[in-house]
């Protein structure tokens, strides 16, 4: 048994504030309308992370500093091979005054069943024991671990009298769902929300209340990356950014009281193909792209300070390889990290039809591969890396044009299938990513997108690929990803993961390039914070888990 153990207007408001901090006001630089946003967690299209962890309590968190996972709303978490026993805090309540109880969770996991969650991969059945107690029944013996970062996924988010409205409608009604004014569980309270910022409060109901000394929490709206920057730079109009990437020559500019935390991202930029596409639904082309790019150009000029390379893509955090291929990992192609492999791409092509006229490459009727390259506007880095990935497939004859969307657009033509290939991350982020279940489930299913990207029908049906010893075989990519759930240990699961793995490196459903440190960042001039060596020092994110914990204290 295991015990787990215990923007452009945004300035002028932020000044208005006294800078954040004279009365106890904590600001955080963000990127993104609030007023387009909500507080439906599975809602993802318009629900953003931010404003979701001011409000939700999280039922475990991960430390990457310690390899530890720390209790959230739960009080106890016991696993057992085919047994998961949750028991929450008596003191969990929601901000309206109500208790929390296991009717809420109830709710919860028949939404997250219907919604398609990870969990239910590997989850029969459930059982409600007592207002604060249930038990996951699972179908099989299952790893530990998958279990808890399946959980740091998880947070008090669902109220019963609100959520159970959508147990008889159909899900799409349920995921489109634009909750607005959300009953808070967590540290703070919601207040209000408009083009330029969300507004929190301290919530009084909060099982940690005494540990959060923050009257004020707010979320500003920047234009973008350069905007962060320069808010920073102040030193007085903004007190953090949860998720923030910083050039070195930017970072020299920050005053000495700006901190950065890196924590391991186990995200980064990869592109996204619609597999309905004429061109890109063929597995050639899509290994062509793979061989053009040369991974470690992006990484270069987009970022080496906090980003690196996957060495193979296969669908496996960069980080990770080592220890889940083992010996098949110098079996993998690695489709030129530093190189691009025009000569490989070309006698793809050529083999698949392909011919190239006039420096373009064409089908046998003329049609070119190519179209509109999607790219979130405001991502500095990610606009850095997009001109160099467009840059190097079209000089080899590719004909990309660049379409710089706002980020809701750029998940809608996604959700809509509205694309013929683009750029996504390629891992679902977060400590789940360290278990290649999640971010090889991700990319053959990808929820965040509706399956916009047209493969899950492939990832349900028996393909037949190349193996290792140069033949053939056979796969049902779903069945083997979710055979790795039921693994009781990693040696068991190994096997499946690098079945999984090889399927992904050859049939690319997903291409993942670049990983990264993330980088976040926070004030100490006005606020005591974490210390490096505190267990908490690594854990996502800073801004919202250390207020838990009464690592964020206001010190003016």
């Amino acid at each position: 048994m295991l015990t787990v153990a215990g923007a452009s207007g945004a300035a002028a408001l932020a000044g208005c504030l006294g800078g954040g901090s004279e009365d106890g006001t904590f600001v955080n630089a963000y990127t993104g309308n609030p007023a387009d946003l909500h507080f439906n967690t599975s809602g993802v299209q318009n629900y953003r992370w931010p404003a979701g962890r001011s409000v939700f309590a999280p039922f475990l968190k991960y430390s990457f500093s310690d390899d530890e996972f720390l209790l959230g709303a739960l009080e106890d978490l016991q696993i057992e091979e085919e047994e998961v026993t949750l028991t929450f805090r008596d003191d969990l309540a929601w901000d309206d005054g109500d208790e929390w109880t296991t009717d809420d969770l109830d709710v919860q996991l028949e939404l997250a069943e219907m919604s398609g969650s990870s969990i239910w991969g590997y989850l029969d059945d459930y059982e409600i024991v007592d207002e604060k107690t249930a038990r996951l029944l699972l179908s099989g013996p299952t790893n530990p671990r998958i279990i808890q970062f399946e959980l740091t996924n998880f947070f008090v988010d669902t109220k019963a009298d609100i959520h159970e409205q959508f147990l008889d409608q159909d899900v799409s009604e349920f995921l489109q769902w634009a909750w607005e004014d959300p009953v808070a569980s967590g540290p703070f309270s919601f207040v209000s929300k408009d083009e330029q910022a969300f507004e929190f409060e301290q919530n009084s109901e909060f099982y940690n209340a005494d540990n959060v000394d923050i009257e004020r929490f707010m979320i500003e709206s920047y234009g973008g990356n350069n905007a962060q920057h320069q808010a920073l730079m102040s030193g007085t109009d903004v007190d953090a950014s949860p998720s923030l990437f910083a050039p070195p020559d930017v970072v020299d500019q920050f005053p000495d009281h700006v901190v950065e935390v890196q924590i391991p991202a186990k995200w980064g930029y990869g592109i996204v193909f619609n597999h309905d596409d004429p061109h890109f639904g063929q597995r050639a082309v899509r290994q062509a792209v793979a061989h053009v790019i040369n991974r470690q150009n992006l990484v270069d000029n987009a970022g080496p300070r906090s980003k690196f390379v996957t060495p193979s893509p296969c669908g496996i955090a960069p980080k990770d390889q080592e220890y889940w291929l083992d010996d098949w990992q110098d079996d993998f192609e690695t489709y030129g990290a530093d190189e691009s492999q025009t000569d490989e791409a070309t006698q793809l092509l050529e083999d698949a039809g392909y011919t190239l006229d006039g420096g373009t490459w064409q089908d046998s009727s003329g049609d070119t591969i190519g179209g509109q390259y999607n790219s979130p506007s405001g991502w500095t880095d990610w606009t850095t890396m997009t001109n160099t990935v467009v840059t190097q497939l079209n000089d080899f004859g590719f004909d990309f044009s660049i379409n710089t969307v706002p980020t809701n657009d750029w998940f809608n033509q996604y959700s809509n299938s509205n694309f013929a290939m683009g750029s996504l991350y390629w891992l679902p982020g977060g400590s789940r990513s360290s278990f290649p279940y999640f971010p090889l489930r991700y990319q053959l299913w990808e929820e965040e997108i509706g399956g916009g990207h047209n493969y899950r029908e492939k990832a349900e049906s028996e393909q037949t690929i190349p193996s290792r010893d140069g033949g053939e075989m056979s796969i049902t990519p779903l069945e083997t990803v979710d055979q790795i759930a039921r693994q009781p240990n990693d040696d068991e699961a190994r096997p499946y993961v690098q079945e999984a793995a090889w399927h992904n490196h050859i049939e690319l459903p997903f291409l993942g390039l670049v990983s990264k440190h993330e980088q976040s960042w926070v004030t100490d001039d006005e606020w005591s914070i974490a210390d490096e060596d505190s267990t908490n020092w690594q854990v996502k994110w800073p801004q919202f888990w250390w207020p838990h914990e009464g690592e964020l204290q206001y010190d003016g």
